[in-house]
């Protein structure tokens, strides 16, 4: 388990040392780490999100989503995100401008990857709509593994059509 002190030693380091793959659940730290990890690359910032997860960052987290968006820009930061569209969801994907989205259907996994260096995956209880803790790693042989998944599903997954935004 990620301890206070942990998280600070990983932070300082720019989440390089030490090594760890863990399950963070302490409500504290999650929060944090997890938002740390979005606004941290420096470089790319790959995501996958399925209908879920979307789900729950339109109900709550839209504005910090538009944030990072932001920051991306401002730092020439390769954003994409493979995604479960719906059409719930679709005016607020197309509203990310800068983001390069594709969408792909029955996606089975949430996770993100920073400058490929950090990996985390949001963990629901299978009761709740949020996550309630997550694995986060460093670990080169795990971050490469999902690195090459998300290249795939990258290659499978179609660009999402940005037709209904032709007006504005």
């Amino acid at each position: 388990m990620l301890s206070l002190c942990s998280f600070r030693k990983l932070k300082e380091s720019k989440y390089t040392f030490p090594p760890i793959t863990t399950i963070v659940n302490n409500p504290d730290i999650l929060l944090a780490i997890y938002l740390d990890s979005l606004i941290l690359p420096i470089e790319q910032l790959s995501i996958v999100w399925d209908k879920k997860i979307l789900d729950y960052i339109m109900k709550g987290y839209r504005e910090i989503i538009y944030h990072v968006e932001k920051l991306s820009k401002q730092k020439g930061i390769k954003f994409r995100v493979i995604v479960e569209a719906s059409e719930d969801s679709v005016y607020f994907l197309i509203s990310l401008k800068y983001s390069d989205i594709r969408c792909l259907n029955d996606i089975q996994d949430n996770f993100q990857i920073s400058d490929n260096r950090i990996f985390i995956k949001p963990l629901f209880n299978t009761l709740s709509e949020q996550p309630d803790r997550i694995l986060w790693s460093n670990s080169k042989h795990m971050i490469n593994r999902k690195q090459s998944l998300f290249y795939n599903l990258w290659e499978k997954a179609k660009p999402l059509s940005r037709e209904k935004d032709k007006s504005s």
